[in-house]
């Protein structure tokens, strides 16, 4: 179960790396947008973004603690 916690430090990490790389290529599209002059003037590359706010994702603790518990405990033989 600790894979959960561990995956949304990764996925906040690849965010990270992918940010940088994203605001090189959004500058680049407007450079290429500004060349292109008044065909593109209603375009914006300010829509290249990647964003995710992990902090709205509930936490599972509390489940995942429950789950164990009940994976932990001898339930299978008490239904027997």
């Amino acid at each position: 179960f600790g894979t959960i916690s561990s995956t949304q430090g990764r996925l906040e990490e690849l965010q990270g790396n992918y940010s940088p790389r994203l605001g090189s290529l959004r500058e680049r599209l407007g450079q290429t947008l500004q060349r292109c002059g008044q065909p593109c003037a209603g375009v914006s590359p300010n829509g290249v973004t990647f964003t995710a706010n992990y902090s709205t994702v509930p936490s599972v603790e509390q489940q995942l603690e429950a789950l164990g518990e009940v994976l932990g405990s001898s339930l299978a033989g008490d239904l027997e």
